[in-house]
This record gives C-alpha cells, structure tokens and sequence, in this order.
C-alpha cells in the first residue's frame, strides 16, 4: 500500500525545480518586453512628431546652440567690462588681445562648459578690441570641442551707455550714427631689428544726420534717445537718467523723476545728495555729466549735447546790466551783485561796510573818508561782417598725410564763412624715433674670500672659514677666485656642472658657486616688461668638508679595514704635527648683475593734411558794430573783421 500512494503522489522535489524554471523564464521574458511597451519617448521638440523610438532632434541642437551662444555671450560681456577707459587701445588701428586663459587669470570670467560637458579651449578662444575712427571693434571668437565662430561687436561712448563704453545699439532705437566704410589698419612690425612702420590709412566717414540726445542750438529744440523732439526736461530724463541730482535748475529724486527741493532731499539719502551743475554751462565753465568741470570737447562727448546760448555775466549790454547769474537787474543790484564794493561811493550810491546801500551819514560814520571812485574800465564794440552773393570754388581732395609738428592746430571752419580757403586735419600715433640703452639688473648672494688669517693648524689638512664657521678640506678650498665667466670648465676641486638660464638669481653656498654670464631675452618683445633670465655657469666643491671647532681638530676618519694590525674599532685622525697656516675668510655679500642692450624709442609722430577752395566771386559784404560774443550775429552768418572801437 505504500509503495502505491509513493508512486502517485511522484517525486516532489521534481515537481519543485520545475516550477522554479518556468518562473525564471517568464521572468526574463518580462525583462525582455516590458522595456519596449513602457518606456517613454522622449521628444525634443514639442513640435514635432516621434515615429516609434525615433525623434527629431531639432530641440537638442537648438540647446547645444544656445549653450554656445550663452559662452560666447558671456565672454562678451566680461571683455566690455574689463576694458575700461586706461585698458583701450589709444590710436587708430591698434589693437589688445586676451585669450580666455588671460581672462580666466585676470579673474573676470570662470572656465566655460560646452555641450559635450567639456572645457572650451582657452587659447584658441579669444577677445581682441580694436580702436576705430570713432569707435572700438570687439571681436569675440569661441572654440569649443566641435565648434568654432566669432562675432564682431561695436563698442563706444554712447548717450546711453551707464559706464564708459558700451555695446551700439540698433540705429532704430538710438537714431543714426556716422557709418564707417573702411577696414582697421594693421600695427607696424619689427623684422631684424628693424621697426617698419604701417602704411598710413585715413578711415573714410559718411555723416549722415543724427538729432538722438541732443540740443540744436539753431533752433532751440531738444531731442531725445529716439531722435523726437521733446521738452527740455524730457530730453534730460531720456538722455542724461538722473538719479539724486540737480541737472539744468530741475531736481530728481532717486527715482529719475522731476519733483521740488524739500522732495529731492527727502528722496535721497545724505550721502547721494549732490548739487553740482550737470552737463551745464555756468559762468563760462562746462561740466560733465559727473559734474567735473571739463573742456568743451569732454563736455560734447560726455553729454552728447550742444551748449546753451551764452548769457552775458556781470555785463551792461546795450544799456542793460546783468548779473553773476545772467539775470538783468537795476544798476545797484549789477554793482551790489558784480562789483561786491565795501566803504565806495559808485554812480552816486553809498555803500557800506556790509556792502549794502546807505546814507551818505551813515557812509561817513562807517568808512570815514569816502575812497575814491575808481576809473571804470573801457567798454569797446567790435566791427561784424557777413558776405552774401559770394561764390567758392569746390573743396580739393585731401591732401597726402605729411610729418608736421605735434603743436599744429587743426583748422575746420564753417563753409558758409568766406574767410574759410583752407581745412587742415592731424593725425596722431606712436612710431619710433630713435634708440636707447635699456639696463636690466638682478641682485642676488654670493660667496667671495672677505680676508685671511694665520693659525697653528694640522699640516695634514686645509682649512677655511666660511660665514663665521670653521670647515677642514683635504683639498685646497681658495681655488674659487680663479673661476670667472669665460672658465666654463672643472677647476681644481670645483666641478663644473654646465649653464643654465635662471629666471630668479641663484644663491651661493660653502659648496656652491655661481658665476654670472649674461642675460637672456628671449622671453621679451620689442621692452621687457619684467626683467629678462640669466644664465649661470654653475660649480659644486667636489672635495671633502667637514664642520669642525678648532685648526688643531683634523675631523672624523674612517675606518681602514685593510690594516688588519689595528685591532681596537675607533681611531683619530693624525694631524701630522702642527704648523702655521693662512685660513682665508669667505662670507656671503650681495652684488647686482647688470645686462644691457639697444631697445627702441618710441614716441608721438602727427602728420597733416589739407584742402582749399578759392572764391570765384566775392559777393557783396556788409558790416555791423556789436558787443562781444553777440550770438544773434555768429549764428546768422556774420563773422569778426578784427576791428574794434570804445564806446
């Protein structure tokens, strides 16, 4: 009965490994499959179509691009903050270059990633800014693992630049600016030693009109960032953005906008506070848009703007006075104003010792004796003169550029002027003029015998003192004073070990010596900008030396073993009896090592050039008297003769 219920029920461990393969299987096979049904595709481009576990991969390459863009982008924007006024290039053409290794070191931007996850290369990736007639090219090339391209970006001291240059904007946003038609000159090069200078380029320039941040003073209109006429107060908002400033009598707030006095102090803050004239003309000064007092031409270039009409200061014009303000005022105020007299009788008034108008009483007991009336100065007309009718001939073409003196002014008169026959323009740049003899020199420590003396001393050995401590030598020591530059071999107990170029001087020691050779300017270009290399001969005292305390002490000995009658372990050195010796005296002493050679001089070149027209027919010309500086007159065609007469 058993052996039958054995039989059906069968072996169960079979049954056991059986299912556990067919689990195993199907397990795998799930492995297999499940992937291809639920895993999700991924698409790159929203607004394309995957077909199966295909995609476009318009999107990636618009990311990787954008990742170049952005590097590029920011290498851009650390070179136009990093060239500041004193970092630019200062003539026509020349050019500076920063590898981005250069940048990476000036600390003004970190290593780029590119879209491979790997360094952009920092010497092939580079900014080189170029100055320009009346501008500067920035150049911004980027390479990467796959990729290489540059753009060219135009740079300059725009009405809407918040630092000293800035990026040129659309000609649709900042109205239009001169166009320049002509390719940067190149630098000059130095072949053989021979400075060979570039070939003189004048750049060509096509004005075109521009009216963007400006005051026309023919018209008395003023325009703003777009071209548009506008308010004066528009105009300084739009153009100047002033912040916590007093500009043209208006006052802004920290907000950039136009309120009163007791709102402007209120809005700004104690420190920010500022009451300087902003791009103003006050009493015959200019001021900057910083409120520095600067020329004419920086008062132009700061403020993009033509002066105001020039108000008459502590002046009588035409029988009006006028005071320090330009404001016309009664005869006492202009004297009050102008004059500032203390204890003077003037025009019939008193003043007194405030400079205030009193009584002739009142006078007499302030001042005493009145003083006497000083001799008022002359006041003089000057003769006007204004040609109509007159016909020139055409302006010749610009002459060749010619060397001329540095102190020649340039002549740009108006057309409409009939005195103006001739234009002169200069041209300024660095060439060399000459040479000189530039002296490099490198201090550093060297050992040289200071002295000597006599001493009971081994006759076995050699002594010498080196900084004050006592060595004993088996070989004479005072052979180093043979050694100079032209040696170049083993000298005595001194080894030779060869030349070098050392960037910092070496040292000598008791068992080295170095001896000076020449200098080394291969790191250098046309000037060392640090000092060059120099090369050495170097020795190593090749003898034995050995610290001991006194002459009479010969030093350690080593064991001969080949003496086998020596039976004990420790033995002294025999001095070989006592004798009077010369012990020379080193010490270490600083000496400079000079190396020189013929350097170029540069210095500022200018060269002219030239036009005229002739006056085919001189018109008719008609002549008025006037004050000084009458602008009624200057702006409507009339020129000075030179004469002039007293009222």
């Amino acid at each position: 009965m058993y052996t039958e219920e054995y039989e059906k029920r069968g072996f169960p461990i079979k049954n056991f490994l059986a299912k556990l393969i067919l689990v195993v299987v199907f397990a795998l096979l799930l492995v297999w499959l499940l992937p291809k049904y639920l895993s999700p595709v991924v698409k790159t481009d929203t607004r394309t179509t995957c077909t199966g576990s295909t995609c476009n991969t318009a999107g990636i390459k618009a990311l990787t691009s954008q990742i170049f863009a952005e590097n590029m982008e920011r290498m851009k924007d650390a070179a136009i903050s990093y060239y500041t006024d004193e970092r630019l290039p200062q003539e026509v053409g020349q050019s500076k270059k920063m590898t981005l290794a250069d940048m990476i070191g000036e600390k003004i931007i970190v290593p780029l990633i590119d879209k491979n996850n790997k360094a952009v290369d920092v010497d092939k990736s580079y900014v080189q800014i170029t100055k320009a007639n009346d501008e500067y090219i920035l150049k911004v090339n980027l390479k990467d693992s796959e990729t290489e391209d540059y753009i060219l970006v135009h740079l300059g001291c725009y009405t809407y630049c918040d630092s000293y240059i800035c990026e040129k904007r659309p000609s649709s946003t900042v109205g239009t600016k001169s166009a320049v038609s002509s390719t940067v000159p190149i630098k000059g090069a130095i072949s053989d030693g021979t400075y060979h200078a570039p070939t003189i380029y004048v750049p060509v320039v096509t004005p075109t009109e521009t009216k963007a941040c400006m005051y026309d003073s023919y018209s008395g209109k003023f325009y703003d960032a777009y071209g548009n006429s506008t308010s004066k107060l528009n105009y300084l908002k739009s153009c100047l953005k002033p912040v916590c400033k007093k500009v043209s009598g208006y006052y802004f707030d920290k907000n950039g906008n136009n309120v009163s006095y007791s709102e402007y102090k209120k809005s700004c803050s104690q420190n920010h506070i500022t009451d300087k004239y902003i791009c103003e003309k006050v009493n015959g000064y200019y001021y900057d848009k910083n409120g520095n007092k600067v020329s004419y031409e920086e008062y132009k270039k700061s403020c993009g703007v033509k002066p105001e009409e020039t108000k008459y200061i502590c002046k009588i014009v035409n029988g009006n006075y006028y005071d320090s303000e330009g404001n016309k005022v009664s005869k006492v105020d202009y004297i009050k104003n102008c004059k500032k007299p203390i204890c003077e009788k003037i025009s019939g008034y008193y003043f007194g010792l405030d400079g205030d108008v009193v009584s002739e009483a009142q006078f007499d007991k302030e001042c005493g004796t009145p003083t006497p009336t000083p001799t008022p100065e002359p006041e003089y007309l000057y003769e006007y003169s204004k040609t109509t009718g007159a016909e020139f001939s055409a302006w010749t073409k610009w002459s060749d550029w010619t060397k001329t003196n540095c102190a020649t002014q340039s002549i740009n008169c108006s057309d409409s002027d009939i005195t103006c026959l001739k234009k002169l323009q200069l041209y300024k740049r660095k060439e060399q003029i000459g040479t000189y003899q530039n002296t490099y020199s490198k201090t550093r420590e060297e050992v040289v015998q200071t002295g000597s003396y006599t001493q009971k001393s081994c006759s076995n050995y050699n002594y010498v003192e080196i900084n004050k401590t006592l060595y004993v030598t088996t070989k004479t020591y005072t052979q180093v004073n043979t050694i100079t530059r032209t040696t170049a071999s083993t000298v005595g107990s001194w080894k030779y070990n060869g030349r070098g170029s050392y960037a910092n001087p070496p040292r000598d020691s008791g068992t080295t010596h170095y001896e000076f050779v020449g200098a080394d300017y291969s790191y250098c270009n046309d000037t060392c900008t640090s000092l060059p290399n120099y090369y050495y001969d170097s020795y190593t005292y090749s003898a034995g030396m050995e610290k001991v305390n006194t002459t009479t002490t010969p030093g350690s000995v080593t064991l001969d073993t080949s003496e086998s009658k020596y039976t004990n372990t420790s033995y002294e050195a025999r001095c070989g009896g006592y004798v009077t010796k010369t012990i020379p005296i080193y010490g270490t002493v600083k000496v400079t090592e000079k190396a020189t050679r013929t350097e170029p001089l540069y210095g500022d070149v200018c060269y002219q050039s030239t036009k005229t027209r002739s006056i085919i027919d001189e018109g008719s010309t008609k002549y008025k008297w006037s004050t000084y500086n009458d602008t009624s007159l200057l702006n409507n065609g009339w020129v000075y003769t030179g004469k002039k007469k007293q009222k």
